[in-house]
């Protein structure tokens, strides 16, 4: 005897529509949702726009920052010994391979740097130490090449009326002191 099979749900009808009509309904119901996050994202942009360092209050510091690691390169130059994260990304445990070897090469350019950043405007800027070009060992003598270029560094900013904020530890200390 053959078996009759039922006819099926209308939820499993409505679970095997095509994909791209189940997504042109979707798609469909999410458009006014859509619609309203676009038209705010256009308003939050035009009042941005109208905002100044006018509107905040006297004193208000604006500044911008950057991670030694991220932003010097020139890390085999003037006494600098591995950081912890040279190990970690040429070990590969990083995106497409990617190193900090060269970078935005502020180690060489950071007299063009402050000057952008003076004609940005800001004020203040944080930078991170990278201990292995300071300190390459992790402990011991203080590499006087790495003391220069903090001391230029923060010179060329005062020059230009910014401030410097240096932060003291931004995951960049020197291979030799995990040994």
């Amino acid at each position: 005897p053959t078996r009759r099979e039922k006819p099926p749900s209308p939820a499993r009808q409505q679970r095997e529509r095509p994909w791209t009509e189940r997504s042109m309904m979707a798609a469909a119901k999410a458009l006014p949702s859509l619609v309203l996050v676009l038209l705010l994202a256009v308003a939050s942009q035009e009042a941005a726009a109208t905002i100044t360092k006018r509107d905040f209050p006297p004193g208000f510091i604006f500044g911008t920052g950057s991670s030694a690691y991220q932003i010097e390169g020139a890390v085999a130059e003037d006494g600098r010994k591995p950081s912890i994260w040279d190990t970690f990304t040429h070990s590969g445990h990083s995106v497409d391979g990617a190193t900090a070897d060269v970078t935005a090469d502020q180690y060489h350019k950071y007299k063009e740097d402050v000057k952008l950043l003076s004609d940005m405007g800001v004020d203040a800027y944080r930078f991170s130490i990278a201990w292995p070009r300071l300190i390459p060992d992790g402990r011991g003598a203080v590499n006087p090449k790495g003391l220069e270029y903090y001391n230029n560094l923060i010179d060329e900013l005062l020059a230009h009326g910014i401030q410097p904020h240096v932060t003291i530890y931004h995951f960049d200390f020197p291979q030799g002191s995990s040994r």
